[in-house]
């Protein structure tokens, strides 16, 4: 090869084919849930892998897996404060006072825990005791010596703002996601304030990190799950008054500090989303979950194709889990035939692999990735 995995990745991302199509495992949402990645760490012989991290997928992948997975990239995620671990299994997020609770080996959110559920005023909302302080440490702890060893590895530099770029993740964590969707409605300027509190506060922590290591980064991915299997959770309109022009301000304040390409992380059927989505700023579409309505493949690539990248799609609920390996082989092939031509795709599962699925699969699936991933694609 004689281009760097980073070099490779511009001209993917551009709509250009490269040397290969970039594989991407080590995100938040293109990993391995916590509780499976002790069994892929023994099916690869590696003993001395740490306690995984992560509330969704795991972060801290030994370095062993990635290198025998073939992934290109390597992840930077904005640091957070310590969590309270409080009675009854409950855990406090520092940053922003949500509660999560332990179930089943996953990290859920239910309404009846939301610690503004029940705030009528705005008067209410801002004695919420736990807002971010922009001034703690433990959100840029050795970000730049980080993001510098990193760069010179001449890996993909994967950027995730986690807690200060999901407006829409915050706002039902601290309300209920019933009050979310009924509150523009009900309580429209107590929905505004605390809204445009949310992305206030993101967006001074997000400036300062940003300005630290904003040069480095490749792909700065952005997090607000607004759909479902069937079809997103609200109109176009609604996205367009009620969530698009707080997504935007951190936007336009991102692209201020980096050149990198930015993705928003949508699970489900997005697809009727996506104009907002462009008109938000972004430029890479993750996680691709192509089971869900109108969110096939060819879809995707026929009709927004040469204005997105899709970041993911490799069915992680169905055929990873439950196929052959010859059938996630030709899973693995088909897709990138489908999408991988004329560049705009770069590798990675429909989200974080689940304990259902059998780690030779997993090998079978990136072993696939990096064989059939050479440009040119033949369709």
């Amino acid at each position: 090869m004689s281009m760097t995995p980073r070099e490779n990745y511009w001209k993917v991302v551009n709509h250009e084919e490269g040397e290969w199509i970039p594989i991407f495992w080590g995100g938040t949402n293109s990993s391995i849930v916590p509780q499976h990645y002790g069994a892929l760490c023994k099916e690869l012989g590696v003993t001395d892998y740490k306690q995984p991290v992560g509330d969704f997928g795991t972060v801290n992948l030994h370095p062993v897996l990635k290198e025998r997975l073939h992934s290109d990239v390597e992840l930077i995620a904005l640091g957070a404060p310590r969590r309270n671990y409080l009675e009854g299994g409950l855990i406090e997020d520092a940053m922003w006072g949500f509660r999560m609770k332990e179930v089943g080996g996953y990290r859920v959110f239910p309404d009846q825990i939301t610690p503004l559920r029940h705030a009528k005023t705005i008067k209410e909302i801002e004695e919420h005791p736990i807002w971010p302080d922009p001034d703690d440490p433990a959100y840029y702890y050795k970000a730049k010596e980080r993001v510098e060893k990193i760069f010179d590895s001449g890996k993909i530099v994967l950027g995730e703002a986690s807690y200060a770029g999901s407006p829409f993740f915050v706002y039902p964590w601290l309300r209920g996601m019933d009050q979310w969707m009924t509150d523009p409605y009900e309580y429209p300027d107590l929905y505004r304030h605390l809204a445009q509190k949310i992305t206030d506060m993101s967006a001074v922590i997000l400036e300062r990190w940003l300005d630290q290591i904003g040069q480095y980064l490749d792909v700065l991915c952005f997090y607000d799950d607004i759909a479902m299997q069937t079809g997103p959770m609200v109109s176009l309109d609604h996205y367009r008054e009620w969530v698009l022009p707080y997504e935007k301000q951190l936007v336009d304040l991102a692209r201020k500090f980096t050149k990198a390409k930015l993705s928003i992380h949508c699970c489900g059927s997005c697809y009727a989303l996506l104009p907002g989505f462009i008109e938000a700023g972004y430029e890479i579409l993750n996680p691709v979950q192509t089971r869900a309505k109108n969110m096939e493949a060819w879809r995707l690539k026929k009709d927004y194709g040469d204005k997105l990248a899709f970041y993911g799609g490799l069915d992680v609920q169905r055929l990873l889990p439950f196929g052959t390996l010859e059938e996630v082989r030709q899973g693995v092939k088909d897709l990138i035939q489908t999408l991988g031509s004329k560049g705009g795709f770069l590798f990675a599962t429909s989200h974080n692999i689940e304990p259902d699925t059998p780690p030779d699969k997993i090998i079978a699936m990136f072993d696939a990735a990096h064989e059939f991933g050479r440009y040119p694609i033949n369709v």
